[in-house]
């Protein structure tokens, strides 16, 4: 009986030390104040090997600050998506104006920094110069496009959509996702399938153009629906969806949904290992500059999602987070090799695994028509 206390003291401190080796593997911290990562991470940070697919940037005069943290972490290029003055300024009511003047902003910071940047320059889907504009970048060296068309974004002062003018298999755009198409030029497609209409716009521009190549950032806005995510997948053979999330409060749910469905996602993504890729979506302007360790305190919690068991990080403090714990090659994909692949491919005579299951897609059909643009839900 004597025994018996001791028994339990060791049983007591083995149960503490795995607790704190799972959840503390991430809290090692070199001298450089960057904790400990991944060997296959550590690897590619070492190389500069790591490409991030989806940022924005005001102007040239944030390259500084855009490639410190790069160089801190390993990130060998990055991918300007091009933005509105709204996305820039989170002033509404300036709406998707401005847009000309970023676009240029991002050539000019692919020709000061060779090989850092590609340029995805964006369109107004109103402008009856979209096309014209959008060729021209191209000619020039841009070598992607971003859309706003599908963004759920609802405005404050009135029950419309800022960025959705118009519905993402409007006629108007056939033109435009034409020349994507033929050219093999991929675009990133910010789509909220959760709005009324929006996975059938989506789905209907997907089966027209289904050698289009096409990037659907933040999980597809689907880590909270993994039956979507992966039927999307199956159908679309030339979608990927890059794993960003954005916004701290978009990033901190993300976190949050994949911990509750760690072992959900994680199949999804070992079946699908080449159609996901890193992004961050930090978005870097003069209004609200960041200093280093608010990049790296982000950055770390995507390092972790992937490559740990469980992990805490300071965005949620006190929560302990399961991760994803990928296998050392499909890491490797989402860091490069896919978007290599991705943007090197010029898809032809793609043959889609239609049709899309519905009871899969966890959403309601809503009969809407060809070209239709529903308004938003109502407001809660």
């Amino acid at each position: 009986m004597k025994k018996y206390p001791n028994r339990l003291l060791r049983l007591w401190c083995l149960v503490s030390l795995t607790v704190c080796c799972a959840f503390g593997a991430a809290a090692e911290v070199r001298a450089s104040g960057i904790p400990v990562q991944s060997p296959v991470i550590a690897r590619l940070m070492e190389a500069k090997q790591i490409v991030n697919v989806h940022e924005h940037i005001q102007g040239a005069e944030n390259a500084g600050e855009i490639l410190q943290y790069m160089d801190t972490h390993g990130i060998g290029k990055t991918i300007l998506l091009g933005s509105s003055w709204f996305t820039i300024s989170l002033y509404e009511r300036a709406g998707f104006t401005r847009y000309d003047d970023n676009n240029a902003a991002l050539m000019k910071l692919v020709a000061d920094y060779p090989g850092r940047f590609e340029a995805w320059p964006t369109l107004n889907p109103t402008d009856s110069e979209a096309l014209a504009k959008i060729t021209a970048l191209i000619e020039q060296g841009a070598t992607g496009i971003k859309l706003y068309l599908g963004h759920g974004y609802r405005s404050r002062y009135r029950n419309e959509y800022l960025l959705h003018p118009m519905s993402m298999d409007d006629p108007r755009m056939d033109p435009i996702y034409a020349f994507l198409e033929e050219r093999g030029v991929p675009v990133c497609f910010h789509v909220n399938p959760a709005m009324p209409g929006f996975a059938e716009e989506f789905i209907a521009v997907l089966t027209k153009y289904p050698d289009l190549k096409v990037n659907a950032p933040h999980f597809l806005l689907s880590a909270g629906a993994p039956p979507r995510l992966e039927e999307f997948l199956r159908v679309f053979p030339n979608l990927y969806v890059d794993i960003s999330f954005g916004h701290d409060d978009f990033l901190k749910d993300g976190l949050r949904r994949i911990s509750r469905r760690a072992d959900w996602v994680r199949g999804i993504v070992n079946a699908y290992p080449d159609r996901f890729m890193f992004g961050t979506d930090f978005v870097v302007t003069s209004f609200r500059p960041k200093p280093p360790d608010w990049y790296d305190t982000r950055i770390q919690a995507y390092y972790d999602l992937l490559s740990q068991t469980a992990f805490s990080t300071s965005l949620l403090p006190g929560e302990n987070l399961t991760g994803l714990h990928l296998d050392d090659d499909v890491i490797e994909r989402i860091m490069h090799r896919n978007y290599e692949t991705f943007a090197a491919s010029k898809p032809e005579n793609t043959v889609l695994k239609a049709p899309v299951d519905w009871d899969k897609m966890w959403l309601r059909r809503t009969g809407r028509s060809d070209g239709q643009v529903l308004p938003p839900p109502a407001q809660r």
